[in-house]
This record gives C-alpha cells, sequence and structure tokens, in this order.
C-alpha cells in the first residue's frame, strides 16, 4: 500500500499546487481506490475562479470519478482488488435534519470524501460502486455527472409523449437530453452556440437543435408544440441570458429545471403576473439523492464515449483546467499518468 499521494490541492482562488501528501492508513470498513480518470466539472471551475465557495481551502478537488480498487478493509464484501469502480465523494452526516428527510445533498455538514485530481484515495466503503462488468473506469467517470442529471429529469417529473427544451449542451445537457428520452420524451429541442455539441446532441437523438445566438428558441419551441410551449425545459448553461431563455419556453402549467451551476451574482427579472397566470413551476436541481447507484448502472446501457475528450497527466493539471473552460470537449479528464 502507498503511503504517499500525489495530489492537486487547492488554497483558494486561482491557488491550484501539486503536492505529495501522506496517504491516510486504510480501516476495517474502507477502500483504497487508484483514479484513474477523474472529469474537470464546471463547479471545480467555479472554485478555482472564487464565483463560487462551497467549502474552506485547503481541499482536493475533482469529484468525478473512476478507478480501480487496490486494497480493501477486512470488513468490505462488495468490491474487491482489482475491481473497477466509481465513487461518490460527498459524505453527509446522516443526522441532521435534511439527511433524516431524505435530502443529504442539502446535509450542512457535508463532507469530501477524497478527490478525483489524486493518485490515491482512502475512502468509506459506502461511496464506492463496483461499475458493471466491461465499464471502464475512463466511462466510469461520467457516473457522477450522470446521477445529476438523473436528478434533474426526476425534478423535473416527466411522463411518455412530453415535450422537452434543454438549454445548454455541455455534460449535464447533454445527459439530461438523453435521459428524457428514455423516460418518454417524444420531442426535445437542443440549444448551444456550439455547432459541435449541437451535432453531438443529433446523435443523441434531439429532435431538433438549435443556435441561441442565431435562433429563435421561443419560435422554435412552438413550432414544434402547435404553439403551446414545452412540458418542461431544463437550463443547463449557467448564464442570465440562458435563464431568461429558458424561462419562455414551458407552456402554460409548464415546468423549468435549473440545473446549471451559475454565479451567485445572476439576478432575473422575473415578472410575477406571468409566473401566476402561467401557473409556471420553476424547481432547481441540486446535484442528486439516491441517483448514484442508478447512473452506474446505466453506464452499461448508454455509449457515453463521444462525451469524453481530452485527457491530462496529473502533473499536467494547469493545462487540463484550461482546456476545460476553453469548453474544448465535453468533459476534460485528468489522470495520474
Amino acid at each position: 500500500m502507498p503511503s504517499t499521494t500525489l495530489s492537486a490541492v487547492w488554497y483558494g482562488t486561482g491557488d491550484l499546487r501539486l503536492e505529495d501528501r501522506p496517504l491516510a492508513p486504510m480501516g476495517p470498513t474502507e477502500v483504497l481506490v487508484e483514479v484513474a480518470n477523474c472529469g474537470v466539472c464546471a463547479t471545480d471551475l467555479h472554485m478555482l475562479d472564487g464565483t463560487i465557495r462551497l467549502y474552506p481551502p485547503p481541499r482536493l478537488l475533482g469529484h468525478e470519478i473512476g478507478g480501480t480498487v487496490r486494497a480493501v478493509g477486512g470488513d468490505v464484501t462488495h468490491v474487491q482488488p482489482g475491481d473497477a469502480v466509481a465513487v461518490d465523494t460527498g459524505l453527509a452526516c446522516n443526522t441532521c435534519f435534511h439527511c433524516r428527510e431524505g435530502r443529504p445533498f442539502m446535509c450542512p455538514n457535508r463532507k469530501s470524501a477524497g478527490g478525483g485530481f489524486s493518485e490515491y484515495n482512502v475512502v468509506p466503503a459506502s461511496v464506492v460502486y463496483r461499475l458493471p462488468t466491461g465499464v471502464s473506469p475512463r466511462i466510469g467517470a461520467l457516473a457522477e455527472p450522470l446521477s445529476c442529471a438523473l436528478h434533474a429529469v426526476e425534478r423535473g417529473q416527466l411522463r411518455p409523449a412530453d415535450s422537452v427544451a434543454v438549454v445548454g449542451a455541455g455534460a449535464l445537457g447533454l445527459l439530461v437530453s438523453i435521459l428524457a428520452r428514455l423516460c418518454g420524451a417524444t420531442r426535445t429541442l437542443v440549444s448551444d452556440p456550439d455547432p459541435r455539441r449541437r451535432e453531438l446532441a443529433l446523435q443523441f437523438g434531439a429532435s431538433r437543435v438549435l443556435d441561441p445566438l442565431h435562433d429563435n428558441l421561443l419560435e422554435a419551441a412552438r413550432e414544434m408544440t402547435d404553439g403551446r410551449g414545452v412540458d418542461c425545459a431544463f437550463e443547463a448553461a449557467g448564464l442570465q441570458a440562458t435563464f431568461e431563455q429558458a424561462l419562455e419556453l414551458p407552456r402554460a402549467g409548464g415546468t423549468l429545471v435549473q440545473v446549471s451551476v451559475p454565479s451567485p451574482e445572476i439576478r432575473v427579472p422575473l415578472k410575477t403576473y406571468d409566473l401566476f397566470s402561467r401557473e409556471l413551476t420553476i424547481r432547481g436541481s441540486y446535484i442528486r439523492t439516491t441517483e448514484f447507484q442508478r447512473a452506474v448502472d446505466l453506464l452499461a446501457t448508454l455509449d457515453l464515449s463521444s462525451l469524453i475528450g481530452e485527457r491530462f497527466a496529473l502533473k499536467n493539471i494547469g493545462a487540463a483546467i484550461e482546456a476545460a473552460r476553453r469548453r474544448d470537449s465535453i468533459r476534460v479528464l485528468v489522470g495520474p499518468g
């Protein structure tokens, strides 16, 4: 068992340092996971640029982890050395009001079990999920965003034959559009200014794609729905303009789900009479509740390989962060070597 691990540690705005850190000894209910790949998420970028402060520094970043079990504690039975796994790094206290209400993602005492921008992690066995046979740790890194997309779709309460609009075709937006179709949505409209992402949306089954810089989303949504507007719209870009666009798209009695990670400074004007007269439902979608296992199981049935782009060695974490900022690919990965 290694005694140290190379890790990228966040010390505050713009301050990410590579360090050799001691690896904690493994207890009877813990697992040693060697990280194979970790996705660079928008949340990581927000933490680094200081627009969102979810946790105090210093802290290991990276929460979209696919890896391999290297050792297990004596009481661990559901995984064994050599297993390909995904790791849900969120660890709730299980005793506060929110945990006991079945909302562990709202736990004010929530901690991080390790971090993906590292070579190794010793984590509680409860956050380790064995991947289905044939699913590699590379694809396992998508389990976390897929679980968030599952939560968002459930917040939308989709029904068979519903119509859906997704504003933003990043990882979350594309995953939401895929899952909406699995839930029975028959008409899906996806909007993104990047032609490569629009093409991916079509490959994943979108009925229609639009460029929001040149196309009229509201007109398109109404054309697709006999003038009504969509049953459910998902805002997945995190900008004021995209939220304002998404707000127009649901029909009377429809739903808007905000699933992106926006800056806390964004303020959106809302016509309260419009909210009243359309009887519009607006829901936030924050992380997930109990969807992680289902996300892992879904990885065996979905071909998500086209979402994964360039992979960087951990020692080149700075280049990986910049590639993610440039939106070079849907998901930039970081791995030890």
